[in-house]
């Protein structure tokens, strides 16, 4: 009752904010007519420029436009085959009416259509999909970023968020969702959708970074990378701040399609292993028959369980994506509402032959061959509400739902630790779904000297299943049988609900502004995984036979009893936890700007308060369910400052300082494990982590020669105390992943930028567009070795190595053709990162890295008409394998076989 009695206040208030606001407005009133023959205009749109008031003409010809505030405005008056018309110097007055009557003449026939209708919407919305719109945002912003448009996604081959993200400078991927910046992994990088954190949220290991295979590129209108803070942003970022923005209020009635089929040279139409699934699969959504029944335990559960080790042959499809938006807006009373709504279906097919040779020291763990089947299914939706009152008020309800699933079957075939020939498979299911809704409000209050308020309120749950996740070790016998070793079946799923609210106030003050604002969340965990193994040692003399069976026959549930196989828990990878994270933040900041000597400045800053309490419970170990509470209870001054100095109209000289903050995740401070088939290791959390602190210091030059060009270089530098990094552990059988504190580290680079039309060597040359981009990354992280001199005694000495996840470089270039008479473009895109250390290990001979690969993909698109455009894309042009190698020894720890895809897609809109 206190939330809703709460949430009541607040729109309340800030109802009674706009009605008082508008009880010292304006009224705008006239007609509109033709300029020859004096009749009525109907339907004639009369706005007010650079606000969202406007109206529409009535069967008269009249208008009113009620709500406005006192100002001097220019109107701009459109009608379809008639010339437009601004009026500049209308003074509108509070309380008081304002009449303007207008006259439009109607293109005459040697006008051509250079007044066509669809070119004069441009001035009634701010557009941010648009590689002009984007530069200018970003050549105003406060803070040091980069950013890609839609438009730019338009012209490439990607066909999610995050394949998208990797043009951006100084950003990669990993395993093709995970963001890191400047050489940083993900965990030190944050992400806003519509303006709220969302994180990744996955069974086996949490990602701060969220999973933007999650989010359809065609329903992205902006991704912006900040990577300096003000005072107004979150302060759990590092390397930067990914702000994905999807499609908003519409700027016309809009009804869009697309369908899209591709081609993977390894993966489609050829032989596939399938899993018995259920029929509601193809959903992205297990339909129940992979769930654990409830209320029974061994050998009556495992009778209860169907037997589905079994896998079938198939042959793949092709890979698909459709999609389909509509949206439109409406006067009403004075006012808008506009809404939008978009949903995507994908589905792919992918086949990996792979090779893993791990090794700790001069031994060799195990050797394995194999292929993972894995068909994936994304749906995404979204749909939005805006109301806009009047020009100064605007109300909005935004949803947001993604559900990914993956089945995947593994199979391999090598030599384990022990030596004997040894034959594996494992069947998964992962699913995840994320809901994100949020209702938001933007005042404008003239009566309080332009003071604007903005204020959401917000609620996203994700999931996480993995049902019925089967794993069998099969080794052969001297008589060349293969014999069942090691086997588990285990139930896990996640649920995570987080609730928040946020209120900012902005005061204008001369040219610049103060700003000061309050935010706080609640986010909640549980977490459960039940695993139980099929147990041989109760098997009779006369039924040992039943260990040789072929999988499909092993597990049926006739083979279990009295005398034959038991069912029992398995407890080293059973267990629950829970967890809550409650963050209060509070700040205050200005934005001011300065001349000094006859040069333009621009200071933004001040100070972020986040007073943070994370708990997670877990067990003290597998075979003690005693609950130990993990507890990080924090309270943190991130100040931060940005000087912006104009040297010329189109170039900037920026520099940045912000202290961050970087939280464990809820995963990394569970002490429960989780085996993880793919890689063959155990996952542990640590409860003894601590959140780390980061000093960043930044510099750019930055020169836009034109609205669609940039030309930049930044230098970086990081000071990192208590940096949480993931290390490998080696144990028998298989290495063990989990978390640690380096208490001090260093990260610092340089980034060089270019997006340039080459028509300055010759006019021909004006639509090829080349960009570029490059980062190089150094990273010093301090640690302790211990080992004896040559006369046995100890020493302990303090070495350095790379900062975990960081790569030396990163490479981004492209060539851009567009022909704009026929509708035609081009693109060329390559990208490139370092040999990047992907995980630590014991000793630097253990650590593993993932070596460089060259990534080469083209896309053709042909804008037939305006309604209707083609793109035909390949991806992964070069189709090298993905290696990952051991220290400096660059033994194979695994490689893994890549292909080329290609895709051809179709899209109509009105």
């Amino acid at each position: 009752m206190k939330g809703t009695a709460r949430g009541v206040f607040v729109i309340s208030f800030m109802l009674a904010l706009w009605a008082a606001d508008a009880a010292g407005a304006g009224v705008i009133e006239g007609t509109v007519k033709d300029g020859k023959s004096g009749g009525a205009l109907v339907g004639a749109n009369v706005r007010v420029v650079g606000t969202n008031f406007g109206a529409t003409t009535d069967l008269e010809g009249s208008y009113t436009i009620a709500g406005v505030t006192p100002g001097i405005y220019s109107l701009r008056v459109f009608y379809a085959n008639y010339t437009q018309k601004v009026i500049s110097g209308v003074a509108v007055v509070g309380n008081e009416t304002t009449t303007m009557n207008i006259t439009l003449d109607p293109i005459s026939g040697d006008t051509g259509d250079a007044m066509r209708i669809d070119d004069i919407y441009v001035t009634a919305d701010r557009v941010r999909t648009t590689n002009a719109a984007v530069f200018t945002e970003r050549q105003r912003a406060a803070v040091i970023g980069d950013a890609i448009s839609a438009e730019q996604i338009r012209l490439s081959p990607d066909g999610t968020s995050g394949d998208a993200l990797r043009r951006v400078t100084g950003l990669s991927l990993v395993d093709d969702k995970f963001v890191f910046v400047r050489g940083v992994t993900d965990r030190y990088n944050a992400t806003t959708l519509n303006g709220v954190i969302v994180t990744g949220t996955d069974t086996d290991t949490d990602k701060k970074s969220f999973s933007f295979d999650l989010i359809p590129s065609s329903l992205v209108s902006s991704t912006v990378v900040a990577k300096t803070a003000t005072p107004d942003l979150p302060g759990d970022f590092s390397g930067g701040l990914v702000q994905v923005n999807t499609l908003d209020f519409p700027g016309d009635f809009l009804l869009a399609a697309n369908a899209e089929t591709g081609s993977d040279q390894l993966s489609s139409r050829k032989d596939f292993v399938v899993a018995p699934g259920g029929g509601s699969d193809w959903k992205g959504k297990d339909d129940g028959s992979r769930a654990l029944p409830s209320g029974l335990e061994g050998v009556d559960l495992a009778k209860a369980l169907p037997n589905t080790w079994g896998t079938s042959g198939d042959q793949s499809r092709m890979n698909g994506s459709y999609g389909l938006a509509l949206g439109d807006r409406f006067e009403v009373g004075g006012g808008e509402i506009g809404f939008i709504a978009s949903g995507t279906y994908k589905s792919s097919f992918k086949i990996e032959d792979y090779h893993q040779e791990p090794e700790y020291g001069n031994s060799r763990i195990f050797m394995f061959d194999g292929t993972r089947y894995k068909q994936k299914m994304l749906w995404g939706g979204l749909a939005n509400v805006s109301w806009h009152p009047t020009g100064n008020h605007r109300f909005g309800f935004e949803n947001n739902f993604t559900r990914s699933a993956e089945d995947k079957v593994v199979q391999s075939i090598g030599l384990p630790e022990s030596g004997d020939t040894t034959r594996t498979q494992n069947i998964e299911w992962d699913q995840r779904d994320l809901y994100l809704g949020q209702l938001k409000g933007a005042h404008t209050l003239a009566f309080a000297k332009g003071l604007a308020i903005e204020w959401r309120a917000t609620y996203s749950t994700s999931a996480a299943q993995e049902p019925d996740r089967k794993f069998a070790q099969y080794s052969r016998d001297p008589r060349g049988n293969y014999i069942l070793k090691e086997n588990y079946r285990t139930w896990s799923e996640l649920e995570e609900n987080t609730r928040g609210g946020q209120i900012d106030a902005e005061l204008p003050v001369g040219e610049g502004s103060i700003k000061a604002g309050y935010q706080q969340s609640r986010r909640e965990r549980d977490f459960g995984i039940d695993a139980y193994v099929t147990d041989a040692s109760t098997l009779s003399k006369t039924n040992r036979a039943l260990v040789i069976l072929p999988i499909d026959e092993i597990f049926a549930p006739e083979n279990y009893g009295d005398g034959k196989f038991g069912f029992m828990p398995y407890s080293p990878f059973t267990g629950v936890y829970d967890g809550s994270h409650e963050l209060r933040s509070y700040y205050a900041m200005v934005d001011e700007p300065i001349r000094v000597v006859g040069r333009g400045f621009r200071i933004a800053g001040g100070a972020r308060v986040e007073d943070s309490d994370q708990i997670v419970n877990s067990p003290v170990a597998a075979d003690d369910p005693t609950i130990q509470t993990a507890r990080i209870d924090e309270k943190d001054v991130l100040p931060s400052a940005n000087v912006t100095c104009e040297v010329t109209g189109t170039s900037n000289l920026r520099l940045g300082y912000y202290k961050s903050v970087n939280r464990p995740e809820f995963r990394e401070l569970a002490n429960v494990a989780y085996l993880d088939f793919d890689a063959n290791q155990t996952v542990f959390g640590n409860p003894d982590l601590q959140r780390a602190l980061i000093d960043n210091y930044d510099v750019r030059i930055e020169w836009f020669p034109r609205p669609n060009e940039v030309v930049a270089a930044s230098y970086f530098y990081k000071d990192l105390h208590d940096a949480i990094e993931e290390e490998l552990i080696p144990a028998p059988d298989r290495y063990v992943r989990t978390w640690f504190n380096s208490p001090a580290g260093e990260n610092f680079g340089f980034e060089i930028e270019m997006r340039k039309s080459l028509g300055f060597a010759w006019g021909g040359l004006d639509n090829l567009v080349v960009q570029a981009n490059y980062t190089h990354v150094e990273s010093e992280v301090e640690y302790t070795e211990s080992h004896t001199d040559p006369q046995g005694r100890p020493i302990t000495e303090t070495k350095k190595r790379p900062l975990q996840g960081q790569a030396p470089y990163t490479l981004n270039t492209g060539l851009i053709y567009s022909v704009p008479g026929v509708g035609l473009s081009m693109s060329l895109l390559y990208n490139r990162f370092g040999r990047r250390l992907d995980a630590v290990g014991e000793t630097r001979q253990e650590d593993i890295y993932e070596e460089s690969r060259d990534l080469l993909d083209f896309a053709l698109t042909e804008q037939f008409t305006k309604s209707m455009r083609m793109k035909f894309t390949v991806k992964d042009m070069l189709a090298q394998d993905a290696v990952f190698t051991f220290g400096d020894t660059g033994s194979t720890w695994e490689s893994i076989k890549m292909g080329t895809t290609y895709a051809l897609s179709l899209s109509f809109s009105l």
